[in-house]
């Protein structure tokens, strides 16, 4: 009797799972070089890793100079500056956080060219470690957060406590996204400057200065199925209202962060035994 001959689904998966399995298995080495990029960015500077707070808060200053006025209208009687200072805090400061994180992620198998070409590490580690020092810069704007909400007079919540867990799936997000683009950038260096482009365009489609239904139906609805969308609001809901997400919302944000991750890991993993011949 033949014996049939199955696919094997699993092969890949496990493959996939390697690529996790390494960068577990390197998590200090990824951890200690995350740190040291931290230090050395800002090395010889007066105020050191305080700037990586004063830029994006100048941004945020620009922003409500500029917007403050057209929200006032938009909310009528129950607008206060104070509010959306808030408001645009918890959104530009997460974004700010995802945007480096792709950014800087895309290039990260090019800017360790050397070390990819000399050492026996997993491709992926470098990327992991410019995800990991945005990690680092993301916990330092969770707790700058809370405590500009604090100042702009919102009661501490308990709700507060997922806010690290949303910040989390979000950087789990561009950690996935990062993956995918760096390894695409080794054979395609145009898409770096493409990538910046697309930041550009992709910061005012999501509601980060303004209301998610600001700009009419067709975007609003753009909008909902823009990924960083259901993180932003998450976080400011849960920052200024105390509103926790249902289920679906959460569903959602991590079906997101796991769905590109394992592509991110895929796609990695199929090309990785031509990615050093390629730098």
């Amino acid at each position: 009797m033949p014996t049939a001959i199955l696919p094997r689904p699993s092969h890949h998966l496990v493959e996939v799972g390697g690529v996790f399995t390494a960068l577990w298995a390197h998590r200090r080495y990824i951890l200690t070089g995350a740190l040291r990029d931290l230090k050395q960015r800002y090395a010889g500077s007066g105020m050191g890793i305080l700037w990586h707070v004063v830029t994006p808060l100048a941004q945020i200053i620009v922003y409500f100079v500029v917007f403050s006025r057209f929200m006032g209208a938009q909310a009528g009687g129950s607008y206060s500056a104070g509010a959306y200072g808030v408001f645009l805090c918890a959104g530009i400061l997460p974004w700010f956080v995802f945007a480096e994180c792709v950014g800087r992620g895309t290039t990260a198998l090019l800017a360790n060219e050397g070390y990819l070409k000399k050492l026996p590490v997993p491709e992926g580690v470098f990327v992991a470690q410019t995800v990991a020092t945005s990690g680092l810069t993301l916990a330092l704007y969770g707790v700058a957060l809370m405590v500009i909400a604090l100042f702009a007079g919102l009661p501490p919540r308990v709700a507060w406590l997922l806010i690290p867990v949303v910040l989390l799936l979000f950087l789990g997000l561009g950690f996935g996204l990062a993956l995918i683009l760096a390894t695409v950038t080794v054979f395609f260096r145009d898409v770096t400057q493409i990538v910046g482009i697309v930041l550009q365009f992709w910061f005012w489609l999501t509601p980060i200065v303004y209301h998610e239904t600001s700009l009419g139906p067709w975007l609003t609805e753009v909008m909902r199925w823009n990924p960083p969308t259901a993180y932003i609001l998450a976080v400011r809901r849960l920052l200024i209202e105390g509103a926790v997400p249902g289920i679906g919302d959460w569903a959602w944000m991590a079906g997101l962060a796991l769905l590109f991750s394992a592509l991110g890991a895929s796609i990695l993993q199929r090309l990785s035994s031509d990615l050093r011949d390629a730098l």
